[in-house]
């Protein structure tokens, strides 16, 4: 449903196909049963992007993500008694101002993103911006709004959802998603450059191996880099 190139001055209500309903519930009920498998052991992590809005496509991602500090070890215990084995993993810093974080694919569309250091406001207002739904809205069918990589705003209505986009409207989104207009700001700034030059590169970027612990990586990393050291000590 959705592409990524950035719209301007774009307004549409979107109605949903039978098709579009059906590929929405086949990915909420994969990301629900995700999700429950964490809430068994008493934790609570998001669904966010385009499964928590609901203009998703056959190859959208399943993206799950924790808002606080988790052990790693946790959460790949819960994965392997779950009979998750083969994942791969990997910690990225996107910026040296970003917080660590943990990303562990299960398959193809299947993420899960752990931060290994506190996500400041902005950090945690990123999955604001782009929507993010719990397990108990996702058992209500509940859709939330959220900014799409087109910078286009999703509200949901029940034939499927309105979208507009947020350039020259971005209080407006700010309002409707309840987060800073500095994170809609800065958000836009980042993917309005990644239109103009493309991708960039991360400041950090370490693929755990299979023999690899990632607390054992992170060590590390932090004998190699004091700024790795000073994000893992505020933890």
């Amino acid at each position: 449903m959705s592409k990524e190139k950035i719209l301007r001055e774009h307004e549409i209500s979107v109605v949903y196909s039978d098709r579009d309903w059906q590929i929405l519930n086949s990915k909420r009920n994969r990301a629900t049963y995700l999700l429950k498998m964490f809430a068994k052991e008493g934790l609570n992590p998001y669904i966010y992007g385009s499964i928590a809005r609901g203009n998703v496509h056959q190859d959208s991602d399943i993206d799950i993500v924790f808002t606080h500090q988790i052990p790693s070890y946790q959460i790949e215990f819960i994965l392997g008694k779950n009979g998750f084995k083969n994942y791969f993993r990997e910690i990225l810093m996107a910026t040296p101002l970003d917080s660590l974080k943990l990303y562990i694919y299960l398959s193809e569309l299947e993420c899960i993103t752990v931060p290994l250091s506190k996500l400041n406001m902005k950090g945690m207002e990123f999955y604001d911006f782009g929507g993010k739904a719990n397990l108990k809205q996702l058992k209500s069918n509940i859709r939330v709004s959220g900014i799409d990589k087109r910078l286009v705003l999703i509200k949901p209505t029940s034939k499927g959802h309105d979208e507009f986009s947020i350039i020259n409207n971005e209080r407006i989104a700010a309002k409707e998603l309840g987060i800073n207009i500095e994170t809609v700001n800065e958000r836009k700034k980042v993917l309005l450059k990644r239109e103009k030059h493309g991708r960039t590169g991360v400041f950090l970027k370490r693929t755990i191996e299979i023999d690899e612990s990632t607390e054992e990586v992170l060590k590390k990393l932090a004998n190699k880099k004091s700024i790795v050291r000073k994000k893992l000590y505020k933890r």
